[in-house]
């Protein structure tokens, strides 16, 4: 946190000469404030047309455009057509404050550079300008690289190959990074907003209603949405954890019966609340003292049954069921199973296998009926595959769902008490 307010106050190592475009003139003046206070030079246009008389005059001393994508004479979408046309090298960024997928995609199929969301973000706004400056530099050290080449001696060219390549390798980096950091965005924005959103429309209907019956309502409301924004945080933590190389999830003693008890008293509550019958099972060497990760297994069973009372109406039927295997002959690996079954909603056999990708959800996120962000079954998949365990799924449209999940322990040396 610290880091990011600093980058937002000091100026950029790279300096550019910048044509701003934005036919909303505060905003035009905001960025171009801002961006003469980084030490860059700004030409700002009122719109596409006034933009494009300005690129034929002097394009050659641009080295990069910011354009909003709606504006009346000229959009954004259709200046960046005109602007690969005179100058191909020269990156565009595009600035939207609307939720237009078809005109995002649009804008990216003309080769724009990056995609900035209002209210801009000055941190996200430096990265990017400094990113494309970058970018833009590393072509032309390319090109000169390529005429060095032909003239420099067989040492020499060996070193510049060296350098290309790593030049390469980075630019394939950032372009990974770029297309994670866009999906990520699209499809996670909505499930910050929403909370978000009841945070402060509760907070803003308190101050206006002090004192007055209607308050207790509106803190409901406040407090079940910053729950629900504190539990999207979690989760996105739990996931980047699981998928990290850290071995965190470290190897613990405990018995299946007792990890079952502690599944059993979280979730006793949440299944009373919701009008559900919670079962519970651990018949098969319930107290068989195992060595293993037994957080990471807390951790899978609570997604599980997460999703489970997600989507399991009111008088439906949840069940847990955790046991132990009979081991290896030498009794050194013993296989500890999870099983979670419900008669929801169920999962058709098409959508089997995206489900368990992140921020990937059945239902579109406009006309779904149960909160969430699609990251639950993520964080099953990627601790499994972290510690060689295995999920398996069994499931149809309506018919409920049953998720199995296996990790390996190692038998404890003398019983629990």
């Amino acid at each position: 946190m610290e880091a990011s307010a600093r980058s937002s106050s000091r100026p950029s190592s790279l300096k550019a000469s910048i044509l701003l475009v934005d036919d909303e003139p505060m905003v035009l003046k905001m960025l171009q404030t801002f961006l003469e206070s980084q030490g860059h030079r700004v030409i700002s246009a009122s719109g596409g047309q006034h933009a494009l008389a300005i690129i034929e005059q002097q394009g050659q001393s641009i080295d990069l455009l910011i354009t909003d994508i709606r504006m009346p004479d000229m959009n954004g979408i259709r200046l960046l057509e005109a602007v690969c046309q005179l100058l191909p090298a020269l990156p565009v960024l595009l600035m939207t404050g609307y939720t237009d997928f078809d005109l995002v995609v649009e804008g990216l199929k003309q080769h724009a550079f990056d995609l900035l969301f209002k209210p801009i973000d000055f941190d996200q706004l430096n990265w990017c300008i400094s990113k494309a400056l970058a970018f833009q530099i590393s072509q032309r050290l390319e090109q000169q690289y390529r005429a060095r080449l032909e003239e420099q001696v067989t040492n020499q060219t060996r070193l510049l190959c060296k350098q290309l390549e790593e030049l390469q390798e980075a630019q394939r980096k950032a372009a990974e990074v770029d297309e994670l950091k866009r999906e990520f965005l699209s499809l996670i924005s909505h499930e910050f907003r929403t909370p978000l959103n009841g945070i402060m429309g509760a907070i803003q209907l308190m101050e206006d209603l002090k004192n007055t019956a209607s308050s207790q309502e509106h803190l409901s409301l406040l407090k079940a949405s910053s729950k629900r924004l504190t539990n999207l945080v979690n989760n996105l933590l739990t996931l980047t954890e699981a998928r990290s190389e850290k071995q965190s999830l470290g190897p613990v003693m405990n018995t299946p019966c007792m990890a079952l008890d502690v599944l059993e008293n979280r979730y006793r509550a949440v299944a009373d609340s919701n009008g559900i019958r919670f079962t519970t099972d651990c018949s098969r060497h319930p107290s068989l003292a195992l060595h293993g990760p037994w957080d990471a297994l807390h951790i899978i069973a609570g997604c599980l049954l997460d999703n489970a009372f997600k989507f399991t109406a009111r008088g439906g039927t949840v069940s847990c069921r955790l046991w132990a295997e009979d081991g290896s002959g030498n009794q050194q690996e013993v296989p500890v199973m999870v099983q979670v079954s419900d008669n929801g909603k169920g999962i058709p056999p098409s959508c089997q296998e995206i489900i368990f990708q992140p921020f990937t959800q059945l239902e579109h996120y406009l006309t779904r009926r149960s909160e969430g962000s699609g990251i639950g079954l993520a964080i099953v998949r990627s601790i499994c595959d972290k510690l060689g365990g295995s999920i398996t799924l069994e499931s149809s449209s309506e018919q409920g769902s049953c998720f199995t999940c296996s990790l390996s322990f190692s038998s404890a040396p003398v019983p629990c008490p």
